[in-house]
């Protein structure tokens, strides 16, 4: 599908809002961080590139503040090593993949295939920047609903995955609140349609950041940040990716066990 504009994204959140995905008010706070550079992330194959009736739409959005620094190959080889767990999985024509950073304007790519999914190296994550994890995370969802809805629209059946790994709380965002990210997850879990985890990395208090942003406790992973608890957090990530997006899967049992074997 072409780049939408921001007319077509708002007429396309308007048909969620409609369908049951989300409410009038998530429809509002997301139209508010439209931008170019969203819009990017809005975009995805056209249907008759995809390869399976049932679509596992996953939104990874990666921490690359400064404190990031010391555990940058983790990150590179982790990021890497998911994207190989999801194309050597069973599933992989059912993944549709977008890769979004906290401090990049625009996202990696939009939803493509797993096997042509950017990997990582020293020049395209750079880490650099604050935190505005609510502001990013809010585009990351706002891309997913609307390309979700554009499958639905044409008949395809869809599930949503998206997943933050962070290191630290917000600071920096300037459009979004935890209260936003709070009820604009609270429609889409009520959906049925999604699963939201997170990620943090360090101890920051992450569960207690996830409760406000409306992140349930099951679906929340407090890890180390030495660069093999990375590496091993993004392991974790994809084996719970893979077993989330079985279509077998109950949406609650996913979300509430997201991490749980």
């Amino acid at each position: 599908m072409s780049k939408p504009d921001i007319g077509t994204v708002k007429s396309v959140l308007g048909d969620a809002a409609d369908h049951g995905i989300i409410s009038l008010p998530s429809r509002d706070l997301m139209c508010v961080s439209l931008d170019d550079n969203v819009l990017m992330g809005c975009d995805g194959l056209d249907l008759d590139e995809i390869d399976a009736t049932e679509v596992a739409l996953v939104s990874l959005l990666i921490d690359d503040s400064s404190s990031m620094w010391d555990v940058v190959g983790a990150v590179i080889d982790g990021q890497n090593a998911l994207i190989e767990a999801l194309v050597d999985s069973k599933q992989k024509d059912s993944f549709l993949l977008g890769m979004w950073a906290l401090n990049r304007d625009n996202p990696y790519h939009s939803y493509l295939k797993v096997v042509d999914a950017e990997k990582l190296d020293n020049k395209s994550y750079h880490p650099g920047g604050c935190t505005p994890l609510y502001d990013k995370w809010v585009e990351t969802l706002s891309a997913n609903v609307t390309y979700a809805q554009q499958l639905r629209d044409s008949g395809t059946t869809v599930r949503s995955i998206a997943v933050v790994i962070t290191d630290g709380q917000d600071y920096g965002s300037r459009q979004h609140t935890a209260a936003d990210c709070a009820t604009l997850a609270k429609d889409l879990l009520d959906s049925e349609t999604f699963v939201l985890a997170m990620v943090g990395l360090g101890n920051h208090g992450f569960k207690d950041v996830a409760k406000d942003m409306g992140i349930p406790a099951g679906a929340v992973l407090e890890a180390g940040d030495t660069p093999s608890d990375v590496r091993r957090v993004f392991q974790l990530v994809s084996q719970s990716v893979i077993r989330a997006s079985q279509a077998k899967v109950n949406p609650k049992s996913a979300q509430n066990n997201f991490f749980t074997p």
